[in-house]
């Protein structure tokens, strides 16, 4: 495969759509990596006592993104793109941290429809992951936040919703499973919600993601 980066294309543009972070209203992160709007759950985080006894607890990331293009070799159909990118922000319970992810976009011509399919983030990063003793990541994991020293929390994406604003700005969110990870995060098991905004033009976006782990 081919590495494009920033090469937007007409497919690029559109299939950049579903790929964008988070709205611009959200309340971002304090340098802890909580939202403001859950600062009340601050407490359950560092130590609330009956979550802490179930074991459940809040997760907040927020990042800046860069996203490129992968097209497929000419063997393969057109209208078909990955697009892997990485992200470098705060996550909670991890501090300053990096994510990687994968997604593979592809556009039904007949239709006129935009149809994304998780793809492995282990794909594009391995060596990238190697670097950082993370191995053996499954295929099913679209995406994992690490913090470079032995955690990483590891997410599936379930289903995305976006919404053009201009030729230069959509906006997103997208469901997410939390499916294990690395470190504090082995066996983790929940649910979340990403939102962010992108430019479709040069691949450059934020998000936000809040996540229940139980």
């Amino acid at each position: 495969m081919k590495k494009n980066s920033m090469k937007w294309s007409g497919l690029s543009l559109i299939s950049a759509i579903i790929l964008s972070s988070c709205v611009s209203d959200l309340e971002v992160p304090n340098e802890n990596g909580l939202s403001k709007s859950g600062e009340n759950s601050t407490e359950v985080v560092s130590g609330g006592e009956n979550l802490r006894k179930s074991g459940e607890y809040n997760y907040s990331e927020k990042f800046n993104n860069q996203l490129f293009q992968v097209d497929y070799d000419g063997d393969n159909p057109s209208g078909v793109a990955f697009f892997p990118g990485t992200g470098q922000g705060v996550a909670n319970r991890m501090g300053k941290s990096t994510s990687y992810f994968n997604q593979l976009a592809i556009v039904d011509f007949e239709f006129g429809n935009l149809i994304t399919v998780d793809a492995p983030v282990a794909q594009f990063f391995s060596a990238e992951l190697a670097s950082l003793n993370l191995t053996g990541i499954p295929d099913e994991v679209s995406s994992l936040t690490t913090d470079g020293k032995g955690n990483a929390i590891w997410f599936k994406n379930i289903k995305n919703v976006t919404t053009p604003i201009s030729e230069t700005l959509t906006q997103f969110e997208a469901e997410v499973e939390v499916i294990g990870g690395n470190g504090k995060f082995i066996g983790a098991k929940g649910h979340g919600v990403v939102k962010g905004t992108f430019n479709p033009k040069d691949g450059r976006g934020s998000s936000i993601l809040e996540a229940r782990i139980d």
